[in-house]
């Protein structure tokens, strides 16, 4: 065989658990994925006091997206959608999984599990799978859709970082004496670890911080960062009025009692300095975990070897808007850059070029197709996603680029172009909104009323609602009297528009299987 068949059989051959277009090197993920944390909380996205070193090193060393996006404003539609590349109005997941539903829901419940997902397709492609942190699709108590070691705790939300019951590969024991984000790095450094020498793995590292929602950050703070925030002026937490929507649902008598809680919690938030020096903490003990799990994989001898991904699930407010909490907490929904913006940070040393840059828009579904595509796995889409790879970019490589994202949260849908942001609710529960990004970042003035922007308005309108057409599947649609699994924030409103049969539904979908197995 010449030079330039070997050239060419090089180009074309991948083993079976995923290479680089010119090696015979397996590509390894680690996916670190925060919990609540909005891109400007970060120091390399700009926050002049929050100490985030590790995380900042990380986008000095690899790739950093200014402009990516969550899906929706909860946990547990996000990681749905970064498992299966769907949005919430296709897999069906369209707000947080209550735990107090647990005991009501089937025993064996995953919620995304009759779709393909990302580790599952690498699993069957030699990948050995390995999900460490906060599950929250579901039943936590065995390794679902296609991960193999499983350390997860029982809860979905954070109630307490010192006080947990963790499920470590189907043993279940307390954690009292250590926060449960040092406890999720350790398992990772150890899972790192075990890896020197075998073959290609992927890591879903879920921590369960920074959280940023009451109870857990109201007020002071257990951990090692706490008392060094305290007295801190932080200029970059906005100090505003409660945002009067807030204040209108707790004198309608219609607001749930649940909803109500959540009002008087986020309140106690407001302007507080000791909650602020909690909030900032947790964000450095998330970032303490990052440096150590960076530093295993060079004590392995596998960070040349290792994409690393570090993302968020979505944001939060912390007083932008007169807002702490998630973008569900106003009624309707308010899709604010401040909860919808995530950071986004891809590192792999010699292969992504370090300190770069990258502006254009990146939506959370486009994620699993990139990782599989940039592993060398090109055999595979994810079935009616709207999902774009990005792996191209990574590569450094010239790509055509569609500048466009879209989210939802239950009635309110979104679009974000590079210039606007815009969104609108279902039927008539509020007006529109469209704000000028590159002359109101901080979205303070709504253009969509005005004479000059009604076409504009318009048109964004009609891309967004042919985006949903397209990409909404009409079980779980809520605009076209779809369902939700689990539970939606307000049930008695989609009961008053589509009727009193309208009902969640939670029940146990047969699995997804590929072709052949």
């Amino acid at each position: 065989m010449n030079f330039r068949d070997c050239a060419l059989l090089a180009i074309i051959l991948f083993t079976s658990a995923g290479t680089t277009v010119a090696s015979d090197r397996p590509i390894n993920v680690v996916f670190i994925l925060a919990d609540n944390q909005p891109a400007s909380i970060i120091g390399a996205y700009g926050n002049p006091e929050v100490r985030t070193p590790n995380v900042d090193q990380l986008a000095q060393q690899g790739m950093r997206f200014t402009n990516a996006f969550a899906v929706n404003s909860m946990c547990s539609p996000t990681r749905a959608t970064l498992m299966t590349g769907l949005m919430p109005s296709q897999h069906g997941v369209h707000n947080w999984l209550d735990d107090e539903m647990l005991k009501d829901w089937p025993d064996d419940w995953s919620v995304v599990r009759e779709f393909r997902t990302l580790p599952l397709t690498l699993k069957n492609r030699g990948y050995d799978t390995a999900m460490i942190g906060k599950w929250h699709l579901g039943q936590p108590w065995q390794a679902s859709i296609g991960f193999q070691h499983w350390v997860t705790f029982t809860d979905g939300h954070t109630l307490d970082f010192w006080n947990n019951m963790v499920i470590d590969n189907g043993e279940k024991y307390p954690v009292r004496d250590q926060h449960i984000v040092d406890f999720f790095t350790d398992k990772a450094v150890n899972y790192i670890s075990s890896r020197k020498g075998k073959g290609a793995f992927y890591l879903q590292l879920n921590y369960d911080g920074p959280y940023l929602n009451p109870p857990t950050n109201t007020g002071p703070a257990r951990n090692r960062h706490y008392e060094s925030y305290v007295g801190s002026a932080f200029i970059s937490f906005p100090r505003l009025p409660v945002n009067a929507n807030i204040l209108k649902q707790l004198e309608d008598p219609q607001t749930p009692e649940f909803l109500r809680g959540k009002h008087r919690e986020s309140i106690l938030h407001h302007n507080d300095p000791e909650s602020m020096a909690n909030v900032a903490s947790q964000n450095t003990v998330v970032d303490d975990g990052v440096g150590r799990v960076l530093a295993a994989l060079v004590e392995a001898g596998l960070e040349e070897d290792t994409l690393v991904i570090y993302s968020s699930d979505q944001g939060n407010f912390y007083g932008q808007h007169g807002l702490w909490q998630h973008a569900v907490v106003t009624f309707p929904s308010s899709l604010y850059e401040a909860a919808m913006n995530i950071p986004l940070i891809v590192r792999h040393p010699g292969e992504i070029r370090a300190g770069a840059t990258e502006e254009r828009l990146i939506g959370q579904y486009d994620l699993p197709q990139t990782i599989l595509d940039y592993v060398g796995i090109k055999d595979v889409t994810f079935a009616n996603s709207p999902a774009r790879s990005f792996a191209p970019m990574l590569r450094g490589e010239g790509q055509r680029w569609d500048d466009v994202v879209f989210y939802e949260q239950e009635e309110t849908r979104g679009i974000r172009t590079r210039r606007y942001a815009y969104w609108r609710h279902l039927v008539d529960l509020a007006e529109p909104k469209l704000f000028d990004m590159a002359n109101d970042p901080g979205q303070q003035e709504n253009l969509a009323q005005l004479p000059e922007h009604q076409q504009l308005a318009a048109d964004l309108d009609r891309q967004l609602m042919a985006f949903f057409a397209e990409y909404s599947d009409e079980n779980y649609d809520l605009w076209r009297g779809g369902s939700a699994k689990g539970s939606v924030i307000r049930p008695g409103l989609f009961k008053r528009i589509h009727g009193d049969q309208w009902e969640t539904v939670s029940e146990s979908l047969p699995p997804f299987v590929e072709d052949g197995d």
